[in-house]
């Protein structure tokens, strides 16, 4: 490597350094803390410790992109009524998610799903080897329907988190087939955070609890939703006037530097759902 391109690289590396230091210093977390996410972001050979939880993964650049999001920029932190939630993590991918709701709330009761086996495998590790209480791993593509359908994952992207029942999510995919249910079977009494990222299936998901009328049941919700995939015709207004019509108030983010005035591109909207 040229001296240039070395000093290219740790001028990126010293920029990228103080935006996670702003997100850190905005998440309330200890000294040692903000240094363990440090490290978990130079981890390799996919191996990781966050914040004191031992992590396996697949892929390099999921394990980054989750590992921003979830625990750096905290897109998923919330204040509960309880030390012990009960929180629906949909499409939980390697677990992740899961065990940043364990660091907030040791005493959480999480159902975990997520939808291709491989993947489920290592959520199922992750969960193990940190002998997490309380937590259920279910490998399960969430649907308005049950029974065997088509899943798509990437054929170039080890651990992709494009992988989706809509074939237009991924442009290079190959099929497999996987056990689809519904959520609304495993919802029994009130729950506390439904996070749900479940790649173009968020209709699915919203329209079987709302036909069961398990929503009402839902106190909170995170919810990634994805506008456009493979550029169908903007739909967002009827998601939304479904959350309204079950009595929630919303904030919505989506990725920063978006050009507005582009047109048929996709987004990846999330959308933060609470009842007053």
């Amino acid at each position: 490597m040229s001296v240039g391109n070395w000093l290219s690289k740790l001028a990126f590396e010293i920029v990228r350094l103080k935006y996670y230091a702003g997100h850190l210093s905005r998440q309330n977390y200890t000294a040692g803390e903000r240094l363990s996410l440090v490290r978990a972001r130079l981890a390799h050979g996919h191996k990781a410790n966050i914040l004191g939880f031992r992590v396996v993964y697949p892929g390099e650049i999921a394990y980054q992109i989750l590992l921003r999001q979830i625990f750096i920029e905290g897109e998923y932190r919330f204040e509960a009524n309880t030390d012990s939630p009960v929180i629906l993590d949909c499409g939980a991918n390697i677990g992740l998610a899961t065990l940043f709701f364990k660091h907030l709330y040791p005493g959480a009761r999480i159902s975990s799903f997520e939808a291709d086996p491989e993947t489920a495998s290592i959520l199922q590790k992750n969960v193990e080897r940190n002998r997490l209480k309380d937590v259920s791993v279910y490998n399960l593509m969430l649907s308005n329907t049950e029974g065997d359908q088509p899943f798509y994952l990437s054929a170039d992207e080890e651990g992709a988190l494009s992988m989706s029942a809509n074939p237009n999510r991924i442009s290079s995919h190959r099929e497999i087939t996987v056990k689809a249910g519904k959520l609304s079977s495993y919802i029994n009494g009130p729950i506390d955070l439904l996070k749900l990222d479940v790649e173009g299936a968020e209709w699915d998901v919203m329209t079987d609890l709302k036909s069961s009328g398990k929503i009402s049941l839902v106190r909170r919700m995170v919810i990634e939703y994805h506008h456009k995939i493979g550029g169908q015709a903007s739909c967002m207004a009827r998601f939304l006037a479904l959350l309204e019509g079950e009595g929630f108030e919303y904030q919505i983010a989506t990725g920063e530097g978006d050009q507005i005035a582009r047109k048929g591109v996709f987004q990846d909207v999330l959308i933060g759902a609470y009842r007053q």
